[in-house]
């Protein structure tokens, strides 16, 4: 702010804007209401990256007001705590904010897109987390938000820039959504490849007969299959092994010997890499797996992740690994337990508890489809990991663009604010 342009000024926010801090009534449950007349109750939970808040998730009743803060359309505000730092503008007629909230409302004339530009760039979240308070949750503090100095211009030059923004960011959003779509067709492009691999004749899957429980093949099978396929259960092509962890009091199971997969290693991909590792003493008292083992997370919300181990390892009790019969390629097991047939079968014959879970036995009973011909499953394999490939490369270019359109935002934002835009 030593070179900004002529006509510009270096102000605090406190000459600029009056700050207050929202208020929450206590308990809020006894204040929301479903009343459609009810006060919009502004979240930060409300707030998706949008410049203007139209609607909130919750109403509160008029008793609740006088415990909070009334903000009114056109105002500004800023998130305080948790997601901090966040600007929108309200445009809801009036609505209530919580202690997690900043409302800026102006002592002069001005932009207020100016300055919801402002607080959305990279270098003022920087400076502002920098003055905030905390280490699990920070805070801003008003008197260091007060005395923070940011560049003015005047308010003809603010609409300029305001106008620029606002058409290079549309622009720019239309072909983030363009790529997001893009992205989101390869996903259902992959979930096509496995569906036609591991279901050739092209039938339709029954989801409500997928959930039979197979432990007997004299059940009518999912769908039809080939000649020279067949249904055969988990337990039918391997051994079927859960893991274990050794105790976490005795430090010398622990080194970098030998890998301990967990539910966080897997989904990754074909390569999974371990968070944990065991001493060779821990190996010896853990479940031992051999290199090119599956491994299955068979509980909580994770589960359905699969993962391929390239190297001897172990894995811990929330995964079930499979070790496959000579007879069977662990490669096409990776890619048929990444179908959405085997993915709902897992999850429908899991238990619904608090956390779903699907035991051992009834893991074992699962069926898969599987060529009978251990060369066709190497050529599935083989086309699967070429298509996955592609897709996986094209993912990374269209990541990489997204995050080249973060950047040229920002770098728009820091030429905006500067004076050089």
């Amino acid at each position: 702010m030593t070179h900004l342009p002529q006509g510009w000024e270096v102000k605090k926010l406190n000459e600029i804007f009056n700050i207050e801090r929202g208020g929450s009534p206590r308990p809020i449950k006894v204040f929301l209401t479903n009343d459609e007349n009810g006060i919009p109750w502004i979240k930060i939970g409300d707030i998706k990256n949008q410049k203007y808040l139209y609607e909130t998730e919750e109403k509160i009743i008029e008793e609740g007001l006088k415990k909070s803060k009334l903000v009114l359309s056109g105002d500004l505000l800023l998130s305080n705590s948790m997601s901090f730092g966040k600007p929108v503008i309200v445009k809801v007629s009036r609505g209530a904010i919580h202690d997690g909230w900043l409302l800026l409302r102006e002592k002069l004339t001005l932009d207020k897109e100016y300055f919801y530009y402002l607080f959305s760039s990279n270098f003022m979240y920087s400076f502002l987390s920098s003055q905030a308070s905390g280490t699990t949750v920070k805070n801003l503090n008003i008197d260091k938000l007060k005395n923070i100095e940011i560049p003015l211009p005047p308010l003809k030059e603010q609409g300029r820039i305001v106008g620029i923004l606002d058409l290079a960011f549309e622009k720019i959003d239309k072909s983030v959504e363009l790529l997001k779509a893009n992205l989101a067709n390869l996903d259902e492009l992959a979930q096509s490849v496995l569906d036609r691999a591991f279901n050739p004749l092209g039938d339709s899957i029954d989801s409500t007969e997928s959930t039979q429980n197979p432990s007997t093949h004299d059940t009518q099978s999912p769908y039809p299959l080939p000649q020279h396929w067949e249904w055969k259960t988990l337990g039918e092509i391997g051994d079927i092994i859960t893991g274990s962890t050794p105790s976490k009091n005795n430090p010398k199971f622990y080194g970098n010997d030998y890998p301990l997969f967990k539910p966080s290693d897997l989904g990754s991909g074909n390569t999974i890499k371990a968070s944990d590792n065991l001493s060779k003493l821990g190996f010896e008292s853990a479940r031992k797996l051999p290199k090119n083992t599956l491994l299955v997370v068979c509980i909580g919300a994770s589960i359905g992740k699969i993962g391929l181990s390239g190297i001897i390892g172990s894995c811990n009790q929330q995964i079930n690994a499979i070790i496959p019969s000579p007879n069977v390629l662990s490669k096409y097991l990776f890619f048929v337990c990444h179908s959405k047939y085997f993915q709902s079968i897992l999850k429908k014959n899991a238990s619904q508890t608090t956390l779903p879970i699907i035991n051992k036995t009834e893991f074992s009973k699962l069926e898969i489809p599987l060529p009978k011909d251990i060369k066709e499953q190497e050529q599935i394999a083989m086309h699967l990991d070429s298509v996955f490939d592609k897709i996986q490369k094209l993912k990374e270019l269209y990541n990489a663009q997204l995050q080249d359109y973060e950047e040229l935002k920002q770098s728009l934002l820091t030429q905006a604010f500067s004076g050089k835009l």
